[in-house]
């Protein structure tokens, strides 16, 4: 196990986080327990992360992870891009889907939102322990050896691939969601985690803040008639990435950036 998370650190990570996360949906279909599967299965990217980095590198390494957590001390922009972008697709998704007659403010349960207000730190803490395995270990460690594209596509694959479950089978929480477009608009986000870790020098707080509010956001896709919503959030979701992509060019960074961080991931 050693010698193998050694030469593919992302790999064994990739497989465990997924082991991890499959065998807990498992808990889904126990009565009593359903409660704790989305609980459990949350944890398997952190948990994964931190036992490779723990056999690979060591405490050390282990608490230099950790760190990345609490990486706070960035620009206020990057907290503004976190936590506008996810935002601004969602009010264009709407305005496009009210021009094309496809959107019901009646279908968003605002009764179930103000209800759920209280509790929408829980989907922050849910992202960060996501966000350090996939952005905090994963990222990093590809693009130690490929272009920030290849490593995006890379990481955002796996993601995706690790969601699928929550799809394919019956009765999950996204099995009325086509699996295409869905995949599609997390491979684009995927650019958009790699801009802001490249830019915040390895920040998986801002990437947990941007990933917590792309959940929060979709309560304004439940406006849009079900068979048309994930077909507008792919669209307005490659549509940010193109415009992303001619910004900061394959690198997914500013040129500032670039210049000052240099060797930052």
């Amino acid at each position: 196990m050693v010698r193998a998370a050694k030469r593919h650190p992302v790999l064994i990570y990739f497989v465990l986080a997924a082991a991890w996360f499959w065998a807990s949906l498992a808990l889904d279909r126990v009565k009593g327990l359903h409660f704790w599967a989305p609980l459990v299965g949350a944890l398997a990217p952190a948990i994964s992360a931190i036992f490779v980095t723990a056999i690979t590198a060591g405490e050390a390494a282990v608490r230099q992870l950790g760190r990345k957590l609490w990486q706070w001390q960035v620009g206020w922009r990057w907290y503004l891009a976190a936590l506008g972008i996810p935002l601004a697709e969602a009010l264009l998704a709407v305005s496009l889907a009210q021009l094309g007659g496809v959107f019901q403010v009646r279908r968003i349960d605002m009764v179930m939102l103000r209800a759920s207000m209280p509790a929408l730190w829980v989907t922050f803490v849910f992202a960060a322990a996501e966000e350090l395995g996939w952005r905090g270990f994963a990222l990093p460690e590809l693009l130690r050896h490929n272009g920030a594209i290849k490593a995006t596509l890379i990481v955002g694959g796996m993601h995706a691939l690790w969601h699928w479950p929550l799809i394919l089978l019956p009765r999950m929480w996204f099995s009325d969601i086509p699996v295409l477009p869905w995949t599609i608009s997390v491979l684009a986000d995927a650019f958009v985690f790699t801009w802001i870790i490249r830019g915040t020098g390895g920040s998986v707080m801002l990437v947990a803040l941007f990933h917590g509010m792309s959940n929060i956001a979709m309560v304004f896709y439940n406006g849009i008639q079900p068979n048309w919503m994930p077909l507008v959030k792919c669209g307005v979701t490659v549509a940010a990435t193109v415009c992303l992509l001619l910004a900061t060019g394959p690198s997914l960074r500013w040129q500032t950036h670039k210049r000052s961080q240099g060797a930052s991931p």
